[in-house]
């Protein structure tokens, strides 16, 4: 049955505007997580210290000072950084706000980058019992507070906009645990849109195995490639939460947005390879693994239930990607039955992808 023209362009919209959806979307992102602020908190029986540390051009962009940090023009500021800070990191007893004296400012490097560091000491009318952050979220979306709360042992939370409060007294265990890093290895892969790209770029030919085998055997195959993706991210993942193989998170990054344009310059010069992809993904998947990681170094392993985190997040992380399949592959498949699938949808959509990762490593390098 021939089908119209018209429907056929149709057919074809469906999965290249998800492709380009992404690229416009992340373009206008950090390309992994956006910036991160660390909050350090010791409660204490009538208050709290919290050790506020926010990223050099954040607080440069606070102050209208642009996006190239000058520290000594960040230095002369410290009286209204020190009131950003304090007006924005609260500590409160039953929805009472705690009195706030900060302590002095210093600037301190992370992997990172450079950053702000300023204690905040907290006197309350009784033991605290609520933290809240309202820095940085209102002009980053893609914000980041990794909040570590000092105790018996080290417990580390993430604040994201719109959940920027956090219980102090929250209860911890197993479950809790394994709740907890199964929710943030589905968010770090569905907010690393690096590592959503490059999935997409190895599956976005997958609509020539559903048209030449059927739905079901292209399905089969694109889940061995996540799955093979999943075997070589989880190696190095483990290796890196565990501080047996760390890498600094600067090469690994501009790695990753390399693995983006190489896999999309395939499918510009052979859209229709697929034997490979399995293996490429292996390969590539080790190198992702280290991007993966930075989450769980910076939260911390617990010590109790170091397995079942470990395990939860790699879960976490495979719901995400399968759910992403699910999204676009049935799309990708109906797109494949039109002439145009290879040209728009696997070129194009390639080349729109081989623009983002291009502009990532530049970006990572330099």
């Amino acid at each position: 049955m021939n089908v119209p023209s018209s429907a056929r362009r149709r057919t074809v919209c469906g999965p290249f505007a998800v492709a380009c959806g992404l690229v416009l979307f992340a373009s206008t992102a950090y390309a992994h997580l956006g910036s991160t602020k660390y909050l350090r908190v010791d409660v204490q029986s009538a208050g709290a210290e919290v050790v506020v540390e926010v990223e050099s051009i954040d607080a440069s962009m606070e102050l209208r000072l642009g996006s190239e940090p000058d520290e000594r023009a960040l230095v002369a500021r410290s009286a209204l950084i020190k009131r950003w800070l304090v007006s924005g990191v609260e500590i409160l007893v039953d929805e009472e706000a705690c009195e706030a004296t900060p302590g002095e400012l210093t600037f301190v490097d992370r992997d990172r980058g450079r950053y702000a560091r300023l204690p905040i000491q907290y006197a309350c009318s009784a033991t605290p019992n609520t933290l809240r952050d309202a820095t940085v979220f209102p002009d980053d979306a893609q914000h980041e507070a990794i909040v570590s709360l000092r105790g018996e042992e080290v417990a580390s939370r993430i604040l994201r906009r719109g959940r920027q409060s956090l219980a102090l007294d929250a209860p911890g265990g197993l479950l809790a645990t394994v709740r907890d890093f199964i929710v943030e290895g589905a968010l770090h892969f569905a907010l690393g849109y690096d590592h959503v790209l490059f999935i997409l770029a190895l599956i976005l030919n997958a609509g020539f195995r559903a048209r030449r085998d059927g739905f079901r055997a292209a399905l089969k195959s694109t889940a061995w490639i996540v799955t093979a993706f999943t075997v070589g991210h989880s190696v190095t993942l483990v290796l890196a939460a565990l501080g047996i193989v760390v890498l600094p998170s600067g090469p690994v990054e501009a790695l990753i947005a390399l693995s983006i344009v190489l896999v999309a310059l395939i499918n510009l010069v052979k859209p229709e390879a697929h034997a490979p992809r399995g293996w490429v993904a292996i390969l590539f998947g080790l190198i992702h693994g280290f991007g993966f990681s930075s989450v769980l170094m910076d939260l911390g392993l617990p010590r109790d239930h170091t397995v079942a985190a470990l395990l939860a997040f790699n879960i976490g992380i495979e719901v995400a990607q399968l759910a992403f399949v699910a999204l676009v592959l049935i799309p990708i498949a109906w797109a494949a039955r039109s002439s145009h699938y290879r040209n728009v949808v696997v070129r194009g959509g390639s080349l729109l992808i081989a623009v983002m990762g291009t502009l990532w490593l530049v970006e990572r390098v330099f």
